[in-house]
């Protein structure tokens, strides 16, 4: 029998203080071969005929997760109306706090008031948002994050706005991420009979061949392309974004949690990539 886990959709803020959804795993101690289920808020869904903040996700899910992407037998989309709740209370609350500057001290008051929140559900997503954020509190490095923060704010100027050529070439390799996984993706029935735009432009991509890909390694917040900054960098000079998650790691060959500092699979042998 397979296993099953989960990644959700929550909500988070750059160092910008921009709202993002982050991907999150609830991943126990399931091992390979798994089912992966995407659990995602409906907002995703319901733009009509613009499947781009999907692709954009789920992007984002393969930056972070590509061995758990390629590794698992299913990859299952689904949604969640509390993951909606999550983001508006997320939201409501982020404005509650405008008259605390720093976005880090700002997004710790956030955070404390969803872990709040949260302690009333009774459902296990709502055990896991809670969780997750507690968790969230504890571990993170709040006085890196707060001179972090100074320093973007020193920064003269906002982002430029992404040219439609930049536009397009994103496109394109959110295209190359779906094309890539599509034959294991599968949408939930709730979403193919709720959201039948949706479903009609996913199904209206059609191949093409991929623009040469710019030697370019993009933050998946932002999209700033980072290729001229050093690989070790653990934000975005740009937003802030933590580009480095503290995870245990697998093997994209047989699926087998790693050690610490492993050069080798110890279960099939596999050479990783670092």
């Amino acid at each position: 029998m397979t296993a099953s886990t989960n990644l959700y959709a929550l909500t988070s803020v750059t160092l910008r203080g921009d709202l993002i959804l982050i991907p999150a795993f609830d991943f126990g101690n399931v091992q390979y071969p798994y089912d992966l289920y995407l659990i995602l808020p409906q907002f995703l869904f319901s733009t009509k005929k613009s499947v781009l903040p999907f692709l954009k996700f789920l992007n984002l899910v393969n930056f972070h997760y590509r061995e758990k992407l390629i590794v698992s037998s299913l990859i299952e989309i689904k949604v969640d109306p509390l993951l909606d709740k999550l983001f508006q209370f997320y939201l409501t609350t982020w404005e509650k706090y405008t008259q605390i500057p720093a976005i880090p001290e700002r997004r710790q008051r956030v955070e404390t008031d969803i872990i709040k929140w949260s302690a009333a559900l009774s459902t296990p997503l709502g055990k896991f948002i809670q969780r997750y954020y507690s968790i969230s509190l504890e571990s993170t490095d709040w006085k890196g994050k707060d001179a972090i923060w100074k320093a973007l704010k020193s920064k003269s100027g906002r982002r430029p706005e992404l040219s439609p050529k930049r536009q397009e070439k994103l496109k394109e390799k959110y295209l190359e991420v779906w094309f890539e996984l599509f034959d294991k993706i599968e949408f939930s029935s709730a979403i193919r009979s709720t959201y039948p735009d949706f479903m009609d432009a996913m199904n209206q991509l059609t191949f093409k061949a991929i623009l040469p890909e710019v030697q370019e390694r993009l933050c998946p917040s932002c999209e700033s392309n980072l290729i001229s900054y050093p690989a070790t960098i653990h934000y975005c000079p740009q937003c802030g974004y933590d580009l480095i998650q503290l995870e245990q790691k697998y093997c994209s060959s047989c699926g087998v949690q790693l050690r610490e500092g492993a050069v080798f699979c110890n279960n099939c042998g596999k050479k990783l990539t670092q």
